[in-house]
């Protein structure tokens, strides 16, 4: 448990100064602002980092489950995609209680002075119901949840702060490894040629116009910078240039995507925002762990874990093995996408709220929009996978007579150099 009482080593107290108590250290800060410029630095150990590491999770965890309510629950239209079939259905009003239980478990995880017991039970809870739908996998729940279970499996022992360096160290992988494998997913065409363009329209608005002409090339700078974030934040020389470029491109992407640039999927503005809390409390004046720590016997098992999960599965996204969104491939244009065209009559049988997100194509066809139908409802993505698209196809196909009458139109992972994406098309009797 980590210890939040005052250290000061008055009196031949033997603990170590870094069991600092948290709140204290914003007076400590005014205090070094008017000491010698030497002396002008964060002066807080591993107690007082995991404390603002834990506000600052239940804070954005907390912001992007009210943004995404209709996510986690089964009272909605879209339709969810259990991991196994075989899975009992959560139904009202017991959707709604486990969604409450889990926004309670939040502040009482974050203001609770032993709060190992409620992040246990919030982590199980979440990886639990994200078994029930596999949209609910989104890049953010998957970072936030594996950094929270972090620091429930350490930093629990009042006297020893080794166990609380474990469950940063953890973290810091888990946050560096993001922005590694990030910028390397955007080194395609679809992104270069696509998906930048679109994301810096705002700004290249502020700027002369023949300045867009160099977007492919500011897009590949762009990509490398952010994969460089993550291995500058591993190494000593380079991890202030890092924290500082980190926090400035999270800055321009709030910008970018918020109310005054595209006003685009709000989920992952808390996200934004608590990327840079991140990089500030794990990194800055962070000391460098030993191989030897890293690997003691008793703290490996859950770094281990975050190794495999971040730093080498990502790897496997590119050969098509490992899923995109925990790969941290979102706004990549390196991901699957799809749209289900259906006749005339199968649009009639859809619900009002699903018809929304129907447009029409031809005099005889409809095209039902996947993305924007999880935008309207879920305020999320579409998971972008091809068994959720198949799914969700199936459901539009229970209404039709024909086989024919539902096509399911599957738009594969892009050509890194040329942006193709290979199409196929499958109707019904193809997706039972």
């Amino acid at each position: 448990m980590v210890d939040y009482r005052c250290s000061s080593n008055r009196g031949g107290d033997p603990r170590p100064k870094h069991h600092t108590e948290p709140l204290s250290v914003i007076p400590m800060i005014i205090r070094h602002a008017g000491s010698t410029p030497s002396s002008r630095h964060f002066e807080f150990g591993p107690a007082s980092r995991i404390f603002w590491l834990r506000a600052v999770l239940t804070t954005a965890f907390l912001c992007s489950f009210l943004l995404s309510r209709k996510l986690w629950v089964t009272s909605r239209s879209y339709p969810l995609t259990p991991l196994f079939d075989s899975l009992p259905a959560i139904r009202f009003p017991l959707d709604y209680i486990v969604f409450i239980a889990l926004l309670i478990l939040l502040p009482a995880i974050m203001i609770s002075s032993r709060p190992r017991r409620y992040i246990l039970v919030f982590v199980v809870l979440a990886a639990l119901l994200s078994l029930w739908d596999q949209s609910r996998w989104q890049p953010w729940f998957y970072q936030y949840l594996f950094m929270l279970a972090a620091l429930g499996c350490y930093s629990l022992k009042d006297s020893d702060p080794r166990e609380q360096d474990a469950g940063l160290n953890a973290c810091r992988l888990i946050v560096a490894s993001t922005y590694f494998w990030s910028g390397l997913q955007k080194l395609n065409a679809s992104f270069l040629d696509g998906v930048f363009p679109w994301l810096v329209e705002p700004l290249f608005r502020l700027v002369p116009g023949t300045f867009t002409t160099f977007s492919r090339p500011i897009g590949i700078v762009a990509s490398l910078l952010e994969t460089m974030i993550g291995v500058g934040l591993l190494t000593k020389r380079l991890r202030n240039p890092s924290i500082a470029l980190a926090i400035a491109m999270h800055t321009l992407i709030l910008f970018l995507i918020g109310p005054l640039g595209h006003n685009w999927n709000s989920v992952v503005w808390p996200w934004n925002i608590s990327m840079e809390m991140f990089v500030l409390i794990l990194f800055w004046h962070a000391s460098d762990p030993s191989l030897k720590e890293r690997t003691e016997t008793r703290f490996f098992p859950f770094y281990s874990v975050a190794v495999v999960l971040f730093g080498v599965m990502p790897l496997f996204s590119f050969f098509g093995l490992w899923d995109s969104y925990l790969s941290a491939a979102l706004y990549s244009g390196n991901t699957t996408e799809a749209g289900v065209y259906m006749a005339d009559p199968i649009r009639r049988l859809l619900p009002t709220e699903v018809q929304r997100y129907v447009s029409k194509r031809s005099d005889d066809e409809y095209w039902l929009d996947i993305t924007g139908w999880s935008f309207g409802e879920l305020n999320v993505p579409p998971y972008p996978e091809k068994r959720i698209y198949q799914n969700i196809a199936r459901r539009i196909c229970l209404h039709a007579q024909e086989p024919s009458e539902v096509i399911l139109e599957i738009h594969e992972r892009s050509s890194p150099l040329s942006g193709i994406r290979a199409t196929g098309r499958h109707d019904c009797s193809s997706l039972r």
